[in-house]
């Protein structure tokens, strides 16, 4: 298999075959990923994909019936490489029923709702979007490369052409005294799309991330680990669109998960218990033994 990098994917994204079909970021520049730092960004050669499908037909391992692209934003592809990849894989892999990737907000600017619709009658579905944050001035902090009114702009089209979407959020991304902004800027950008789920992590440092260097340059002071459950407090409580929402990566501490509108009292209850953990130290513990997200 041709992979330039180690398997990148979110946690409910386990049971699928996986194949690279880019490589590297093709923005990689956000101030607090640690991903890809070692892969040049680049769309694979489709002798390597078809190469690659030939070794997964005849791999003796259970075959799975969802294929889940390899690369920061696989979707940045072309729309007609996307295409060529799915029919491709469906003649490889004939028990294949969708395709999912991870994909950024700019991946959709090149492709218009028609397309969006097309890839969806394909089996693309449950793109997993790096949203992060609605603030625009966290926006532009973390160099995302575009204001939430883009954001809002073309997941709208993902919206229309009914293509089934992740959002993520990054919990504590404005750092100290920040959260209320992340929270209530994010809620708002979400009331206005259709997010199937909202997937939560929090900020973790690590030493090869700008931000990291920030921190140390005393430029930016992370969020306690109380400021952090009260940001999702105040997320949870503004958000009013249908969606279920997880906070279960390995990033949180606290894991919760529920549906909204329909389970927000229990979520808001489930945090405020939680502070008693962070006043003992026990999360900010929990904090500092990821080694890795």
């Amino acid at each position: 298999m041709h992979f330039a990098s180690g398997i990148v994917r979110p946690p409910f994204e386990a049971g699928c075959e996986f194949l690279q079909i880019t490589s590297g970021c093709s923005h990689n520049k956000c101030k607090f990923c640690t991903f890809y730092k070692d892969a040049k960004f680049a769309i694979s050669d489709m002798n390597e994909v078809a190469a690659d499908l030939d070794e997964l037909a005849h791999s003796p391992w259970r075959h799975y019936n969802r294929v889940w692209l390899q690369g920061a934003d696989s979707f940045v592809a072309p729309y007609d490489r996307l295409m060529e990849v799915a029919e491709l894989i469906y003649e490889k892999l004939p028990w294949v029923t969708s395709i999912g990737a991870f994909a950024r907000v700019t991946n959709f600017r090149n492709k218009t709702v028609s397309q969006l619709e097309r890839l969806r009658d394909a089996g693309y579905s449950r793109l997993t979007v790096g949203v992060e944050t609605g603030d625009d001035f966290l926006l532009r902090r973390m160099n995302k490369g575009y204001d939430s009114a883009f954001a809002l702009e073309q997941m709208s089209k993902v919206d229309a052409a009914g293509l089934t979407w992740v959002g993520q959020f990054i919990n504590g991304l404005g750092g100290a005294d920040y959260g209320d902004a992340n929270a209530l800027e994010s809620a708002r950008l979400y009331n206005q799309l259709r997010p199937m789920l909202i997937y939560t992590a929090s900020l973790t440092l690590f030493q090869d991330t700008p931000l990291y260097q920030d921190v140390q340059a005393g430029t930016f002071s992370e969020a306690s680990e109380t400021e952090r459950l009260e940001e999702l407090q105040t997320l949870i409580s503004a958000l009013d669109c249908p969606t279920e929402i997880r906070c279960e990566h390995v990033s949180m501490p606290v894991k919760l998960a529920g549906r909204l509108p329909h389970d927000k009292e229990r979520l808001v209850a489930e945090l405020e218990a939680a502070k008693a953990s962070a006043a003992d130290g026990t999360l900010a513990c929990y904090r500092r033994s990821i080694v890795s997200l």
